[in-house]
């Protein structure tokens, strides 16, 4: 996709392994022995959800904010929404910065409306892709 860098996250250090593991097996180095992915472009680091773990990534990554953010069923309980866009607060790029939600699985009837209604609170406005259904595109 023309990325010039992926970092993918995870607060579980379970799941942060078995990431890591993932990109191993599945993005070949491009010294030609495989895809053109070359896996060094990509990188897994753990991130806990929340303004303050939010503040330390950025803190540990050189102050760099990101243009994109993707999240796909991530939200299983209602606790989880407030700490999840307070991270994406923090963390997207202002003013030109996207953070893409799917929600494919809507976890105990938990409603975009609710969803919406919070990252507004952030000051993040919200674009429900009408092509695609599930899909939330959170801007500022």
């Amino acid at each position: 996709l023309g990325a010039k860098e992926v970092i993918m996250t995870d607060g579980d250090s379970h799941a942060l392994k078995q990431m890591r593991a993932n990109v191993n097996s599945n993005c070949k180095s491009a010294t030609g022995d495989g895809d053109d992915v070359d896996h060094s472009t990509i990188t897994c680091r753990q991130l806990l959800w929340g303004t303050a773990h939010a503040q330390k990534f950025l803190e540990n990554n050189g102050q760099q904010h990101y243009d994109i953010i993707l999240g796909a069923d991530v939200i299983y309980t209602e606790s989880s929404i407030e700490p999840l866009l307070d991270t994406v607060a923090c963390l997207l790029q202002k003013p030109d910065g996207r953070f893409v939600l799917s929600r494919h699985n809507k976890w105990f009837s938990i409603e975009n409306d609710m969803i919406i209604e919070l990252a507004k609170k952030r000051h993040l406005n919200c674009t429900i892709d009408a092509e695609s259904e599930g899909i939330l595109i959170f801007h500022w």
